[in-house]
């Protein structure tokens, strides 16, 4: 599904390299951790994959091709959930979904369907701004699997959350991997990674000392 080769990356208008030469691979159907602690480089990475951050150095494949010759149908089959709320507060959960439905040339799951997934059913013509964090922060999660996507991004999904709805979102993408959906997920949460993710990467001052399995791991 994904591929990246000696991936490296400084942020405009500096000198300071943030990624020194990443290499990995996300199998199609695979939960992939990356496991580090803030300011490691996982939040650049996951921005450069999902096309936020364009100036790269090095190659990324993704479902066969590379990154950057990739147009804007790309976002007709990822998925991504931020670590902060970015919604439409004037406008209801149900509201926000059926805009972001009506982006997206293909189909779509409806609105009821992905807010019952996370929860939010009850919620559905409230308004966002009256919304928790741990709601809003459910409601990006059901955002970015409105279309199904193929490969979902994934960033600190269970931050802020209490245990219960923690523990439904970590079910819920268990449930999409089941479905062969490929999932990308960004965390400084060991718990999360071990639950969750086939394999891990270990990332610390922009660089990968170790992929392997969780239960390898702890071994």
């Amino acid at each position: 599904m994904l591929t990246v080769h000696n991936l490296t990356y400084t942020y405009p208008e500096t000198t300071t390299e943030v990624l020194h030469g990443l290499n990995f691979t996300i199998a199609e159907g695979e939960i992939f951790g990356f496991l580090g602690p803030s300011g490691a480089g996982k939040s650049t990475t996951q921005n450069i994959l999902i096309g936020l951050l364009k100036e790269y150095a090095g190659s990324i494949a993704v479902m066969g091709q590379e990154l950057r010759d990739i147009g804007q149908d790309y976002y007709e089959h990822i998925g991504v959930s931020f670590e902060l709320p970015n919604h439409y507060l004037k406008l209801t959960a149900r509201e926000n979904l059926n805009y972001f439905r009506s982006l997206y040339s293909g189909p779509t799951r409806d609105a009821m369907e992905v807010l019952t997934m996370v929860d939010l059913a009850d919620d559905a013509d409230k308004s966002v701004a009256e919304f928790s964090k741990g709601m809003k922060i459910r409601l990006n999660v059901a955002r970015s699997l409105i279309h199904s996507p193929r490969l979902l991004f994934l960033d600190e999904p269970t931050s802020g959350l209490d245990p219960v709805n923690a523990r439904r979102i970590k079910d819920l993408v268990l449930a999409e991997r089941a479905r062969g959906t490929t999932v990308f997920v960004t965390t400084h949460n060991m718990t999360v990674a071990d639950e969750l993710c086939d394999r891990v990467a270990f990332i610390t001052n922009g660089k990968i000392g170790l992929i392997d399995a969780p239960a390898t791991l702890k071994k």
